[in-house]
């Protein structure tokens, strides 16, 4: 029977090796099964290795202050009744004509299949320790598997002592998972850029006070929507080695949800005034938290405007809805301190973050893009 080994744990991705501090026991002493036997130093902490069954503590393969890669045997635990009981200490007279005793030194050729030599160096085990179990006590595939599939369970075992405890798992499911698949597309596809311009939002607040019921999202999809009349590459996508270029601008708002993420569209948001575009944000907003909105209504958006100002965020880097080509994020509005000349006031401002698909747009006519919505916005008279 192969006798149990005391391995180096992985106590996480990155962790490629640990360090040897201190052995808490000694060779030929007895030992409990979950009972600390070594303290090893890792990356992030010092932690303690148990022992993964009792008996004996037979041979420690690494001493104190080395490096043990990760999976790599650091002793061995033998059985109780392998140690030979403990005899009286010889008297001085005696230790003179006897030597010391010495570990007897395998001279056997190891006898092994090909095959177990390959799995040994691939799984890590040290092919020398392996008790085989073939004819003439030779080493086979199986008797590899076994080692290295006790190895992986003692590690697999200290690693779950330690992760935290879990309140409930979840399933990515419904909206949630179809919002990840997207994201996660996106990310993986586009060339993603950001640009980033402070916006005086001192008439917007002006109008807002006065008008009270439009939104500032309402607003910005407004603004969003004329600059991409003037900025065609933005209102775009990108298809094999084509871009195409719509001449139908459907602005996307997005909304959070019980059930996750949705943006549904604004169609013709360039065609309709600020207070329409209020007012069909208000009702796709509805819907979307009574869970009714239907699937034109999540289709066809060209581009996407998402606002976070009301959670008291002020700038963030969202992600591209695919296939769209650009994204803008709008943060909260709050006073900031503002120079003209020798004068310094304060004004209420709010920031713009644009990422777009640099594969499609440049840095130059994206920043024109973005300039033409700040001026929108700091002429709001203009979008009702």
């Amino acid at each position: 029977m192969q006798m149990p080994e005391v391995v180096m744990p992985r106590l996480d991705a990155g962790m490629q090796s640990g360090k040897i501090v201190e052995w808490l026991k000694k060779e030929g002493e007895f030992v409990k099964r979950g009972e600390p036997i070594v303290v090893v130093e890792g990356e992030k902490t010092t932690f303690e290795i148990e022992a993964p069954e009792s008996g004996v503590l037979g041979k420690i393969l690494v001493t104190a202050g080395n490096d043990v890669p990760v999976a790599q045997p650091i002793a061995v635990i033998g059985e109780l009744e392998s140690v030979p009981p403990t005899s009286p200490q010889p008297q001085p007279d005696q230790t003179k004509s006897q030597p010391p005793a010495r570990q007897p030194v395998p001279s056997e050729r190891i006898i092994a299949s090909p095959a177990a030599r390959r799995l040994a160096q691939e799984h890590g085990v040290d092919i020398a320790r392996v008790k085989g179990t073939g004819p003439g006590g030779r080493i086979t595939s199986e008797d590899i598997l076994a080692v290295a599939k006790q190895k992986s369970e003692q590690t697999t075992t200290f690693v779950k002592k330690y992760q935290p405890a879990i309140l409930k798992s979840v399933k990515l499911q419904g909206i949630r998972k179809s919002v990840a698949e997207r994201l996660s597309f996106s990310a993986r596809t586009a060339v993603a850029t950001t640009l980033t311009m402070e916006v005086d939002a001192s008439e917007l607040v002006k109008l807002k006070n006065r008008e009270g019921h439009i939104s500032f999202t309402a607003l910005v999809v407004k603004a969003v929507a004329k600059a991409l009349e003037r900025h065609q590459a933005v209102n775009s996508t990108i298809d094999g080695e084509e871009v195409i270029i719509y001449s139908d601008v459907n602005v996307c708002v997005a909304m959070h949800t019980d059930q996750g993420l949705v943006a549904p569209v604004i169609r013709g948001a360039n065609q309709k005034s600020a207070r329409n575009v209020d007012a069909e944000i208000r009702e796709l907003s509805r819907k979307a938290r009574e869970n009714q909105l239907a699937l034109e209504e999540l289709t066809g958006g060209t581009f996407t405007v998402t606002n976070l100002g009301a959670q008291d965020v002020e700038t963030f880097t969202p992600i591209i809805n695919p296939p769209q080509c650009a994204i803008l994020g709008l943060g909260r509005i709050a006073y900031k301190p503002f120079a003209s000349g020798e004068q310094e006031t304060t004004r209420p401002a709010t920031t713009l973050t644009l990422v777009f698909d640099h594969r499609i747009v440049d840095g130059v006519p994206a920043a024109r893009f973005l300039i033409d919505v700040r001026k929108g916005l700091e002429e709001p008279e203009s979008l009702l």
